[in-house]
């Protein structure tokens, strides 16, 4: 008998409640977590092995919708899904949790390759190949779209109930984001929608993501919310870059915008004590740092090449420095907060 079904037998005989039920949940997968941490170069090792995987499967599924038929890619579908599930299962009975995690990411995107298909099959879905036959293709699309992101969403969700992996908040992300998208589209209209509605829509779902990752961030002793934090921050920082170039107020105005909105990153990483933030935040940081140096002294090499490499040399020691006394800067930053504000922070800080 595992461990959840211990503790549900423990509520059904009123030996504890739902709540310290949850919470021993936490701790358990927490725990599991520090315990077991999986060396760097493996993870790359697994999230290679898990996207070559993916591209294979959508690219002999997109073969083979030219050159077979829609029955043979839902057989194709459905072998993939087993597949995935099955070695999912056998990795996951041997707590090999990472691998079988992606191999589960991979079970739903295979689910909602079936359910394309089907919809396709049926009709529901228009082919492809009339994009530009059909002068109201798009609007077509969007209800099938709904439909397909939101019945993945479900079959994830149930997954998700009994495989607690947070890699699999990323198919509910994709899905999330593709009904976002049509609604946009819905609201202005396919060929309404110009470079600053299409950044600023994305810079709101991103920061949206971010939001709801830090409510359920709140909600968990275990980080389950690390994928909509780096999806959603990198989005916003990013579609924030794109959308100021749009604008055209000028380089050094957008540079300026960028290292502001990198300091604020900085600060909100060092307060949540979330990886994403700050990574983005120190990055553009030493974006602005060489925009300022290139700028004023390009036409110097040897000036120019002897102060990036004094740069270098500083950004390395401060990064020693802030290794050495991130505890004391998260402390006087956490000092500084309204109590109001220290209560809001996530459960699992330190």
């Amino acid at each position: 008998m595992d461990f959840e079904r211990v503790l549900n037998l423990g509520v059904e005989k009123e030996i504890i409640n739902e709540t310290q039920k949850n919470s021993l949940i936490d701790l358990f997968y927490q725990n599991e977590n520090e315990s077991k941490q999986v060396p760097t170069v493996v993870k790359v090792f697994y999230y290679i092995g898990g996207f070559i995987m993916l591209c294979a499967m959508v690219a002999l599924m997109s073969d083979t919708v030219q050159h077979s038929t829609y029955a043979m890619i839902l057989m194709l579908g459905t072998l993939y899904a087993g597949l995935f599930l099955g070695v999912g299962e056998f990795l996951w009975r041997k707590n090999e949790k990472l691998p079988a995690g992606i191999l589960y990411f991979l079970f739903v995107a295979a689910i909602g390759l079936i359910i394309m298909d089907i919809e396709k099959m049926t009709g529901f879905f228009p082919h492809f190949s009339d994009m530009d036959k059909i002068p109201n293709y798009w609007d077509l699309c969007r209800l099938p779209v709904i439909v397909l992101s939101s019945l993945t969403i479900v079959a994830n969700t149930i997954l998700q109930m009994f495989r607690p992996v947070s890699l699999l908040a990323v198919p509910t992300i994709f899905c999330s984001y593709a009904i976002f998208l049509t609604i946009v589209d819905f609201i202005y209209g396919y060929k309404n929608i110009t470079p600053k509605i299409f950044f600023t829509s994305n810079m709101i779902f991103g920061f949206g993501l971010s939001t709801v990752g830090f409510i359920k961030d709140r909600l968990a002793k275990a980080d389950y919310s690390k994928w909509m934090y780096f999806l959603g921050s990198t989005g916003f920082f990013m579609f924030s870059m794109f959308l100021l170039d749009a604008l055209n107020i000028g380089v050094w105005q957008d540079q300026l915008i960028c290292f502001i909105l990198s300091l604020i990153y900085i600060f909100i990483g060092l307060m949540i004590q979330r990886k994403p933030f700050s990574i983005i935040g120190i990055f553009g940081v030493i974006e602005y740092i060489m925009y300022l140096e290139f700028e004023h002294i390009e036409h110097n090499t040897t000036l120019l090449t002897s102060v990036v490499l004094v740069t270098g040399l500083i950004i390395l020691y401060a990064g020693v420095l802030y290794n050495k006394n991130v505890d004391k800067i998260r402390s006087f930053i956490e000092s500084k907060l309204p109590e109001k504000i220290r209560q809001c922070l996530p459960q699992n800080r330190g």
